[in-house]
């Protein structure tokens, strides 16, 4: 099967797909799946370093190194960089937790499905960037401490648009990993469940944190 076959499979019918994934793991098709991932995370975080604008009142950075030239630059290269690491420390989280539970595949095949979890999310990061084109550049005082620090971003339709379509895509890919460690594993449905859970609770740590971020970014001012 063919890794074009495999990315449609994995939507159309995830359950046959990732069976014959995990007879025949090819670890270069999740590097690569994961790296255009990892890239349309640079991407997007670039684009929302241009949404955010900080007004640093008479301060001049006209001149400085750091914030013209190194920043814009680990802006892009930081999400790249901590996307594949993320994905290497999550599979073998992920792939211990499910041997302790009595699990019998081995890591490369969690490797190669945890990567084609990343579909999902991969298919998220080009909607986000469709959407933040149509966010407005926002302009955040840092002498103002009386203001909103969110700039008012989290009420704009199209921010929350592509949040809600971030958490739906990252619930649909730990749905793929649930399928995955099941089937590699053998385990049961709760077994399963239990060795997905630290995807599960960041992912709603992430909800309550942008749901509250407002409070959050305005408690420490």
């Amino acid at each position: 099967m063919s890794m074009v076959s495999n990315i449609t499979g994995i939507i159309a019918s995830p359950g046959q797909t990732i069976e014959k994934i995990a007879e025949k793991p090819y670890i270069e098709e999740a590097i690569l799946i994961v790296g255009i991932v990892a890239i349309l995370s640079g991407i997007n975080a670039y684009i929302f370093s241009k949404i955010i604008i900080y007004d640093y009142g008479d301060i001049d950075l006209t001149d400085n190194y750091i914030i013209n030239t190194i920043t814009p630059i680990l802006t892009i290269v930081m999400p790249i960089v901590v996307t594949m690491i993320v994905w290497l420390i999550a599979t073998g989280v992920v792939h211990l937790i499910s041997v302790a539970l009595g699990g019998e595949g081995n890591f490369t095949q969690m490797l190669v499905i945890y990567g084609y979890a990343y579909i999902p999310i991969l298919i998220g990061g080009v909607v986000s960037i469709v959407l933040m084109m149509f966010i407005e550049p926002i302009t955040i005082s840092l002498t103002d401490l009386s203001q909103d620090f969110t700039g008012g971003l989290d009420s704009n339709p199209y921010y929350q648009g592509l949040s809600i379509i971030s958490y739906l895509m990252s619930l649909w890919s730990i749905g793929l990993l649930f399928m995955g460690v099941k089937y590699v594993h053998t385990l049961t449905s709760g077994k399963a469940l239990i060795a997905v859970s630290i995807p599960i609770l960041f992912l709603i740590g992430s909800i309550i944190a942008t749901l509250f971020s407002k409070d959050l970014m305005n408690m420490f001012v």
